[in-house]
């Protein structure tokens, strides 16, 4: 009778059957099976594990084949897989083991001792292939059993709590692994005698145990111990030799002690892959520990291929979910990281976190880890509010899970102190932890260990940043002094506590001394890391700025143009938008520091191109790939794919900032995830049609406008001022239509930041200011968003902040500006924030829109996409006038003149952290009680509207009330209906988030909408629509505010409107009483209609509410509506 097989053991069975029909008789079959199996346990026993395979393998076949369910047959299975197992080949091992274990119950029962052995080994396979929630039970089980049938002290049982105790560790269960590792080591050296292989097998992993606990100190000598011993006993070449190898170089590297730790993994690499090759398990694992020395060591380049081999080769013998290949993915991204190839790194990063998490569990400690390697990639990137939740919450669980002086907790509690540094906390609070993590180091893993020297470096930067340089000098010189000494001259960490120990003595005002460790710091990185690495052009950056000081002007313009080379290097990287907005804003101080220099050196123009190089430059690249998409003779299909990578990307958007706003910080790095997996696709099409279309290719690539080429288009009466703006320190440019270019420092504007956000506060109340009192006018008017905060008192009136604003910003700028009829103003930082109509040249009392008409741009780059845009659209036939959605139905909430209470917000945060639908947000927007009041007023600006488009020849369409609603506005893009009108038009609710610039939104109808429509369009949506209008009007609040990012502007729903298609956009600055913005509106198309240009008829229209006198010619009434294009 043949023994039941799996289909994987008959597949073997039969590719074997015509050996076994080659003999006469079943019994000489039966004693060539015997032959086989003697021969197989010989090589076995000489470890020739490969001659071993094929005997093994026919021995099995012919057992099964004539004796069925027999000892002997099991015993050749076990041989097969055991063979198997040593080869590291686990899977093939596998279904043979669970085959002889289900035979071997059947026949000897659960307690016989050949059923234990292979329960023991079929658990053991599982704990292999990283199947631990399987492995468990069984270990459970037989260590049970034995010590029920052989007693407690007997060798099975003793391996049994052994092999229990390791699986505990490898599920992180450390407190529950270490009692029983100590009580095997103690009972199987009492029991067997020391220096027996189980003995020395559960002193490694008592060994194995302190380290995991951060017992390094009690590890030491263990570890020390079992590879002498286990040396003298099995010999050099033995596998477990060689692991104890491994675990003794492990514990010198954590440690600290990395030029012990490099010979032996060099050592234990190179004997396993000769004596196990290069596949086994055990020989992975050496190469990437040897890799992962190269790293510590600072000897990049070399780690680099052998982490590559490494992930490799684990890839191809074990599955993508396998501990050791998430281990090899972890090296490869830490060393892509290391390498300043952030965009390699990234996706790679996001991937292991979420395997790992799904794996292992959130509280592994490889989890842990994996978190806050995720966590640093953000750093590196320059996303330190989103880095800085996910390091409290591994600094959170490595504490709870491991212990507070933990090696693991102590790393996780420095890189929450840095990234507070980095987002400018620098109070007693984090100066507490900051010294905290350097005590705590010191204490644990004494002075000179790399993390200990790291800590120290890290403290001396921190006092450094609250301007406690004299003591921070010290800490730098010995951060230095250790870190050469331990790591060498040549360690990156090394390097970087030389260049912090040279901007030490540059922020102290010794210059003599810092130049020749900044030149030292910039040479050693440039030979190590590369140009283009990011500590390099962080030291490049440095000599630059001593330089400057030493007013050494032309060597310091030379290496800031070297540095600006390599930040344009690192933003071609294949990230997404966001990321790269982020990278970005790392570097452009170093912009603004060399285009300052090029005004000093009376090199206007490349100053001037620096600014450029530093506003708007993802809203740039947008611009370009949606034109190079429109006009490239791209095929039908080839556009509708581009346009569905745009809408999953807007729809990622929309999703991952709705998660941050919540506070999901899990669900945001799993959508962050897939997110970036499809800017891979999106890149990886990119390239491919750049590769098949020239003109595709040639349209891509995203080129700044040189000043003398954007004069020819900026109008004859026109005049671009341009701003660039860093901290309180301003640059101003005026371009005119002949191309003369002037460049102005206007220096160091104390308050500039705080000013203009006062001034703008004051614009938007409701009244005038007399004294310190607001008088508020139509309190009980709707209005079209959020109140206005009116709590805090002003520290300037308005008149003075507009007059001190105008001889900062505009008297400077007045020779050439004052008789210029029309200003285009591209306003950076802060200044996006205010209207610049209401400022006032000295002793003028009128405000600057007397005379002058304004619009803005982002840059003159964008300014001349537009106006190419603006010449495609009208090309466009059959085109509609108006388009106009407004004045929807809202709940209807108690009036409130407050905003809402932290336990409103809590139930929202609950509705949304409970449901993830889109419905909760709805549910939670209406929780947080804001004043979404219907607006009669909107609905009468859409009728006079309809009013004056009445005439066919106009395409008018109005949806007002029930028909103002997000899904009648997606129906409209789906069937190209907004596509083919000339303006848009919103009357509607506007929903500001600042923290989440994607979530500012237009608020249309919330009764009655159906599953999945929440009734808020925000900025992260928009980008999903397609859109080919000359003007999108947003008569609603604060629709031009958002979160200001540098080297961009202001994010939110202006940026997402250019990216849709639109070309111009009149947005406001505030919330307007609803009648107001109604007769503004309608006034505003009126002149449109009659012919009158976007900005004139602007302008004519701010003019009208000034001239009316009243209450009409407050700024609060006229000042918020800017409009933004050509």
């Amino acid at each position: 009778m043949l023994m039941t097989l799996k289909k994987s053991v008959i597949a073997v069975c039969f590719a074997f059957i015509a050996l076994c029909t080659q003999a006469a008789t079943l019994d000489e079959q039966l004693d060539l099976a015997e032959s086989y199996d003697k021969q197989a346990i010989q090589y076995f026993q000489q470890r020739q594990f490969q001659k071993a395979l094929p005997m093994a393998r026919e021995a099995f076949i012919i057992r099964a084949e004539i004796l069925g369910k027999h000892p002997y047959t099991l015993a050749s299975l076990n041989n097969l897989a055991a063979i198997y197992q040593k080869l590291g080949r686990f899977e093939k091992a596998l279904p043979l083991l669970e085959t002889g274990y289900a035979v071997m119950k059947e026949l000897a029962g659960e307690k016989h001792e050949k059923t234990l052995m292979v329960l023991g080994n079929l658990a053991v396979i599982y704990r292999e292939l990283g199947r631990l929630d399987e492995a468990l039970p069984l270990f459970e089980t037989r260590y049970r059993l034995t010590k029920e049938v052989l007693g407690e002290k007997h060798p099975e049982t003793l391996k049994s709590l052994n092999n229990l105790g390791v699986v505990y560790m490898a599920l992180d269960r450390l407190s529950d692994a270490l009692p029983l590792l100590e009580k095997t080591y103690r009972l199987t050296r009492a029991v067997l005698d020391e220096k027996h292989p189980d003995a020395l097998r559960s002193l490694n992993n008592l060994a194995r145990i302190y380290q995991m606990l951060g017992r390094l100190k009690e590890a030491l000598p263990l570890f020390k111990k079992a590879f002498a011993l286990k040396k003298e006993r099995l010999g050099e070449k033995h596998p477990s030799t060689l692991k104890s190898l491994n675990n003794l170089a492990g514990i010198y590297r954590d440690l600290g002690r990395l030029k012990a730790a490099l010979p032996l993994y060099e050592k234990g690499y190179g004997l396993s892959k000769v004596l196990l090759g290069e596949k086994h398990s055990d020989t992975l694992t050496s190469l990437h520990n040897l890799a992962g020395i190269y790293k510590y060591l600072g000897r990049l380049n070399e780690a680099l291929p052998l982490f590559e081999k490494s992930y490799l080769l684990t890839q191809d013998v074990f599955e993508e979910k396998h501990p050791d290949t998430l281990s090899s993915l972890n090296g490869l991204a830490l060393i892509y990281q290391a390498l300043g190839r952030l965009d390699e790194a990234l996706p790679l990063l996001e991937k292991n976190y979420q395997l790992s998490k799904a794996l292992l569990g959130e509280k592994h400690t490889t989890t842990v880890s994996n978190l806050n390697n995720l966590a640093l990639c953000y750093q590196d990137l320059g996303r330190f509010d989103d880095a800085l939740p996910l390091l409290e919450k591994s600094y959170r669980l490595s504490k709870a899970v491991l212990g507070e002086k933990h090696p693991e907790t102590l790393i996780s509690l420095h890189n929450l102190t840095v990234v507070h540094t980095q987002l400018g906390r620098v109070d007693d609070f984090i100066q507490t932890l900051s010294e905290k993590s350097y005590r705590l180091n010191r204490e644990v893993l004494g002075e000179k260990h790399p993390e200990t020297l790291t800590s120290l470096g890290n403290l001396a930067l921190f006092y450094q940043d609250v301007g406690r340089l004299k003591k921070a000098l010290p800490f730098s010189k010995k951060s230095y002094r250790l870190s050469k000494a331990v790591l060498g001259e040549k360690h990156p960490q090394t390097l970087i506590s030389l260049n912090n120990l040279a901007l030490n003595y540059q922020q102290l005002g010794r210059l003599d001394d810092a130049l020749p460790l900044a030149e030292k710091a910039y040479r050693l990185n440039q030979d190590i890391l590369g140009d283009k690495h990011p500590e390099t052009l962080i030291s490049l950056r440095n000599l630059a700025v001593n330089y400057a000081l030493q007013n050494e002007i032309q060597k310091s313009v030379q290496h800031f143009e070297k540095f600006k080379v390599g930040v344009e290097s690192l933003r071609r990287g294949d990230l997404s938008a966001e990321n790269r907005q982020a990278l970005f804003q790392q570097w452009v101080e170093g912009y603004f520091e060399l285009s300052y220099l090029y005004i000093k050196r009376t090199r206007p123009f490349d100053a001037f191109r620096l600014a450029e190089m530093s506003k708007a430059r993802t809203l740039l690249e947008s611009l370009t790939h949606k034109r190079a998409a429109q006009h490239s003779g791209l095929s039908a299909e080839e556009q509708a794919q581009l346009q569905d990578y745009e809408a999953r990307l807007a729809l990622f958007n929309n999703r991952i900032a709705k998660a941050l706003d919540e506070k999901r910080y899990d669900e945001k790095m799993r959508l962050e995830t897939e997110k970036n997996q499809v800017v891979s696709q999106f890149n990886q099409f990119h390239s491919a049609l750049m590769a098949k279309y020239p003109k595709y290719a040639q349209l891509s690539e995203v080129k700044i406008v040189e000043a003398k080429a954007g004069a020819q288009y900026l109008p004859t009466d026109a005049v671009l001022i341009s701003y660039f703006v860093n901290g309180n320190n301003v640059l101003a440019f005026t371009l005119q239509s002949d191309g003369q270019l002037t460049a102005h420092n206007l220096g160091q504007i104390s308050a500039l930041t705080d000013d203009v956000a006062d001034y703008r506060r004051q614009l938007s109340l409701f009244g005038a200011v007399k004294g310190e009192q607001v008088v508020l006018e139509k309190d009980s008017e709707p209005v079209k968003g959020r109140q206005i905060d009116l709590s805090d008192k002003p520290q300037k009136d308005r008149l003075t902040l507009s007059s001190e604003l105008g001889m900062q910003l505009l008297a400077p700028l007045k020779e050439i500006i004052g008789d210029k009829p029309r200003w285009i103003i591209s306003p950076d930082g802060p200044l996006a924030l205010i209207p610049f109509e209401t400022l006032r040249f000295v002793g003028e009392e009128a405000p600057v829109i007397a005379e002058h008409d304004i619009s803005y741009v982002q840059s003159l780059s964008v300014l001349k996409l537009l106006q190419e845009r603006g010449k495609a659209y009208q090309d466009i036939t059959n085109r509609g006038t108006l388009l106009a959605m407004g004045a929807p139905l809202y709940h209807a909430p108690p009036a409130v003149t407050q905003p809402p209470s932290q336990v409103d917000f809590n139930i929202a945060r609950h509705l949304v952290l409970r449901d993830s639908a889109p419905e909760a947000y709805a549910r939670a927007f209406r929780q947080l009680n804001l004043p979404w009041k219907n607006l009669p007023g909107a609905k009468k600006e859409l009728e006079r509207l309809e009013k004056l488009f009445f005439f066919k020849t106009h395409r008018l369409r109005i949806y007002k009330e029930a028909e103002a609603t997000e899904a009648n506005l997606q129906r409209l893009n789906q069937f190209g209906i907004l596509a083919k009108y000339r303006y848009l038009l919103f009357s509607a609710h506007g929903y500001l988030s600042t923290d989440v610039p994607a979530l500012s939104a237009i608020v249309l109808g919330q009764v009655d909408n159906p599953a999945g429509i929440d009734g808020y369009v925000t900025a992260g949506e928009w980008p999903g629509y397609d859109l080919k209008s000359d003007l999108m009007v947003l008569s609603a609040c604060e629709t031009g505010v958002g979160k200001v990012v540098s080297g961009e502007g202001v994010m939110g729903l202006p940026y997402a409107f250019y990216v849709a298609g639109n070309k111009n956009t009149l947005l406001t600055l505030w919330a307007v009483s609803d009648e107001v913005t109604a007769e503004f509106i309608v006034s505003f198309f009126k002149k449109l209609k009659a012919g009158q240009g976007q900005i004139e008829a602007l302008t004519a229209t701010k003019r009208e509410f000034i001239n009316k006198g009243g209450p009409y010619n407050n700024p609060v009434y006229w000042a918020a509506f800017l409009l933004y294009g050509v």
